[in-house]
Protein backbone atom coordinates (compact mmCIF):
# COMPACT_ATOMS: atom_id res chain seq x y z
CA UNK A 1 0.00 0.00 0.00
CA UNK A 2 2.91 2.30 0.73
CA UNK A 3 4.47 1.88 -2.90
CA UNK A 4 0.80 2.65 -4.71
CA UNK A 5 0.86 5.89 -2.53
CA UNK A 6 4.40 6.51 -2.89
CA UNK A 7 4.02 5.56 -6.66
CA UNK A 8 0.84 7.92 -6.37
CA UNK A 9 2.40 11.02 -5.01
CA UNK A 10 4.95 10.36 -7.67
CA UNK A 11 2.79 10.75 -10.57
CA UNK A 12 1.03 13.35 -9.40
CA UNK A 13 4.18 15.73 -9.25
CA UNK A 14 5.32 14.32 -12.36
CA UNK A 15 2.07 15.57 -14.07
CA UNK A 16 2.28 19.13 -12.39
CA UNK A 17 6.03 19.80 -12.15
CA UNK A 18 6.13 21.02 -15.72
CA UNK A 19 2.49 23.07 -15.12
CA UNK A 20 4.57 24.65 -12.09
CA UNK A 21 7.51 25.39 -14.04
CA UNK A 22 5.70 26.58 -17.37
CA UNK A 23 2.88 28.61 -15.57
CA UNK A 24 5.28 31.27 -14.45
CA UNK A 25 3.97 35.20 -13.93
CA UNK A 26 3.75 37.85 -16.96
CA UNK A 27 5.70 40.21 -15.39
CA UNK A 28 6.34 43.64 -17.38
CA UNK A 29 8.76 45.95 -16.08
CA UNK A 30 8.40 48.87 -18.49
CA UNK A 31 5.67 50.81 -19.14
CA UNK A 32 5.11 51.93 -23.43
CA UNK A 33 1.74 53.97 -22.75
CA UNK A 34 0.06 51.16 -25.45
CA UNK A 35 -1.14 49.35 -22.18
CA UNK A 36 -4.98 49.42 -22.39
CA UNK A 37 -8.08 48.19 -20.36
CA UNK A 38 -11.57 48.79 -19.70
CA UNK A 39 -13.05 51.34 -17.01
CA UNK A 40 -16.67 51.64 -16.25
CA UNK A 41 -18.99 53.93 -14.20
CA UNK A 42 -20.35 51.03 -11.88
CA UNK A 43 -22.20 47.86 -12.36
CA UNK A 44 -24.37 47.27 -15.50
CA UNK A 45 -22.65 51.52 -16.21
CA UNK A 46 -21.02 52.50 -19.47
CA UNK A 47 -17.62 51.49 -20.09
CA UNK A 48 -14.82 51.97 -22.31
CA UNK A 49 -11.12 51.98 -23.11
CA UNK A 50 -8.37 53.31 -21.65
CA UNK A 51 -5.09 53.75 -22.38
CA UNK A 52 -2.12 54.28 -20.63
CA UNK A 53 -0.57 57.13 -23.06
CA UNK A 54 -3.44 59.07 -22.38
CA UNK A 55 -2.80 59.37 -19.09
CA UNK A 56 0.71 60.12 -19.22
CA UNK A 57 0.44 62.58 -21.81
CA UNK A 58 3.17 61.00 -23.52
CA UNK A 59 2.41 59.73 -26.97
CA UNK A 60 5.52 59.37 -29.58
CA UNK A 61 6.55 61.08 -31.94
CA UNK A 62 5.68 61.61 -35.22
CA UNK A 63 8.19 61.79 -38.09
CA UNK A 64 7.08 63.95 -40.69
CA UNK A 65 8.89 64.41 -44.19
CA UNK A 66 8.57 64.68 -48.01
CA UNK A 67 8.74 67.40 -50.64
CA UNK A 68 6.81 69.96 -52.25
CA UNK A 69 3.64 70.71 -51.15
CA UNK A 70 3.24 68.40 -47.28
CA UNK A 71 -0.31 68.01 -45.72
CA UNK A 72 -0.27 66.59 -42.18
CA UNK A 73 -3.69 65.34 -40.37
CA UNK A 74 -3.31 65.34 -36.75
CA UNK A 75 -4.51 62.37 -34.87
CA UNK A 76 -5.51 62.43 -30.87
CA UNK A 77 -3.08 59.56 -30.34
CA UNK A 78 -0.04 61.78 -31.44
CA UNK A 79 1.70 65.09 -29.91
CA UNK A 80 4.41 65.97 -31.52
CA UNK A 81 5.09 66.24 -35.32
CA UNK A 82 8.91 66.57 -36.54
CA UNK A 83 9.60 68.02 -39.77
CA UNK A 84 12.77 65.36 -40.83
CA UNK A 85 15.03 67.10 -44.32
CA UNK A 86 14.57 67.92 -46.93
CA UNK A 87 12.34 71.71 -46.33
CA UNK A 88 9.03 71.08 -48.41
CA UNK A 89 7.84 74.16 -50.20
CA UNK A 90 4.58 74.37 -47.48
CA UNK A 91 3.88 72.53 -44.71
CA UNK A 92 -0.03 72.01 -43.50
CA UNK A 93 -0.79 70.66 -40.37
CA UNK A 94 -4.47 70.30 -39.38
CA UNK A 95 -5.21 69.94 -35.63
CA UNK A 96 -7.21 66.57 -34.59
CA UNK A 97 -10.90 66.51 -34.40
CA UNK A 98 -12.18 65.55 -32.65
CA UNK A 99 -9.94 66.45 -30.10
CA UNK A 100 -9.50 65.69 -25.99
CA UNK A 101 -9.71 68.34 -23.21
CA UNK A 102 -6.29 69.56 -22.47
CA UNK A 103 -5.03 67.81 -25.51
CA UNK A 104 -1.10 69.28 -26.56
CA UNK A 105 0.24 69.52 -30.05
CA UNK A 106 3.40 70.56 -30.87
CA UNK A 107 5.72 71.07 -34.21
CA UNK A 108 9.38 70.72 -34.44
CA UNK A 109 11.78 70.42 -37.44
CA UNK A 110 15.59 69.64 -37.91
CA UNK A 111 15.77 71.87 -40.72
CA UNK A 112 14.54 76.03 -40.79
CA UNK A 113 10.86 76.27 -42.77
CA UNK A 114 11.06 79.54 -43.63
CA UNK A 115 7.63 81.13 -43.86
CA UNK A 116 5.56 78.00 -44.92
CA UNK A 117 3.96 76.37 -42.14
CA UNK A 118 -0.01 76.55 -41.78
CA UNK A 119 -1.78 75.72 -38.75
CA UNK A 120 -5.66 74.84 -39.20
CA UNK A 121 -8.65 73.66 -37.06
CA UNK A 122 -11.33 71.64 -38.34
CA UNK A 123 -15.54 72.61 -37.89
CA UNK A 124 -16.40 69.28 -37.97
CA UNK A 125 -17.35 67.07 -35.79
CA UNK A 126 -16.24 69.37 -32.98
CA UNK A 127 -16.87 73.11 -34.20
CA UNK A 128 -13.11 74.00 -33.54
CA UNK A 129 -11.35 77.33 -33.69
CA UNK A 130 -7.78 78.60 -33.43
CA UNK A 131 -7.27 81.80 -30.93
CA UNK A 132 -4.71 83.09 -33.79
CA UNK A 133 -4.44 82.43 -37.19
CA UNK A 134 -1.25 80.52 -37.57
CA UNK A 135 -0.30 81.04 -41.54
CA UNK A 136 2.86 80.99 -43.44
CA UNK A 137 4.90 80.83 -40.56
CA UNK A 138 8.55 79.99 -40.10
CA UNK A 139 9.76 77.41 -38.10
CA UNK A 140 13.96 77.32 -36.58
CA UNK A 141 15.57 74.11 -37.12
CA UNK A 142 16.45 72.24 -33.89
CA UNK A 143 14.76 75.05 -31.68
CA UNK A 144 11.01 74.41 -29.29
CA UNK A 145 8.56 74.84 -32.59
CA UNK A 146 5.16 76.24 -31.70
CA UNK A 147 2.90 74.36 -29.58
CA UNK A 148 -1.53 74.09 -29.04
CA UNK A 149 -3.88 73.02 -25.78
CA UNK A 150 -7.13 72.10 -27.08
CA UNK A 151 -9.61 73.42 -24.17
CA UNK A 152 -13.30 71.38 -24.61
CA UNK A 153 -15.43 73.74 -23.31
CA UNK A 154 -13.83 76.71 -25.66
CA UNK A 155 -13.41 74.17 -28.16
CA UNK A 156 -10.25 76.28 -28.63
CA UNK A 157 -6.87 75.57 -29.64
CA UNK A 158 -4.83 78.12 -27.72
CA UNK A 159 -1.10 78.62 -28.84
CA UNK A 160 0.91 78.04 -25.45
CA UNK A 161 4.30 78.20 -27.05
Amino acid sequence: MRRFIAGLVGVAFATLAPTLAIAQPVVQNTFTGNECWSVGQGPGGPSSFVCGSGFRNGTGIQVVTGSGAATTAATANSSLYLWHTPAPTTWALTLPNPANDGQIVQLATDVTLTTNVTVTALNTPQNQTLSAAYSAQTITANTSGPAWAFSLSLLQWTRIK
